[in-house]
């Protein structure tokens, strides 16, 4: 497998490569997340590490040369890219678009009440109403629960689901003409 002067030869390395090609397929496209920059990566790959076989010491492990020759080609695209994004933005667009930033309006449930939770709950029927109450606000394991409550620990999940999404219909504004779904059923 080796040529005279010690190192692989062009042969030899098609042999390699043929070996491990599909390996650093799968692990560009991991870093990629796009077929064709990880074709691209492992293309940039190949022709690296064939130019530089002299470097490749015959006996060691040939997919861990091609894969550290892959992840820095990969950290080099990177950083490349990085820089590009940094230049690319001049700082009066920046500083305006940080300036137009609107500020995001918090979701319905940070600004819910206890007295308008406190109501909700007591429109939940007892045995949902009593499995919410032990987990929610005792901190009761759905172990815990069962036990308590002498019913299997499916159940009280069930139940805790269904509480979850009554309170979640009761709490949220109805949207006009909306079907009422009904959660008990």
């Amino acid at each position: 497998m080796e040529t005279a002067s010690g190192c692989l030869g062009v042969q030899e390395y098609d042999t390699v490569v043929r070996a491990h090609v599909s390996e650093l397929h799968a692990v560009a496209l991991r870093l990629c997340q796009n077929p064709a920059d990880a074709r691209d990566l492992v293309q940039d790959t190949l022709e690296r590490g064939l130019r530089h076989l002299d470097r490749y010491t015959p006996g060691t492990d040939a997919r861990a040369w091609l894969m550290t020759i892959l992840r820095r080609l990969f950290i080099d695209r990177c950083r490349v890219k990085a820089q590009h994004l940094k230049r690319d933005i001049p700082v009066d667009l920046v500083e305006e678009r940080l300036c137009a930033a609107e500020q995001e309006s918090l979701p319905r449930w940070a600004s819910i009440s206890l007295d308008e939770l406190r109501a909700a709950l007591s429109h939940l029927p007892e045995t949902f109403r009593a499995i919410y109450q032990l987990h929610a606000l005792e901190g009761c394991s759905y172990i815990e629960i069962a036990q308590k409550l002498g019913i299997p620990k499916a159940t009280v999940g069930t139940r805790l689901n269904r509480a979850r999404r009554r309170l979640r219909q009761l709490l949220e504004p109805q949207v006009p003409g909306a079907p009422d779904t009904d959660v008990w059923a």
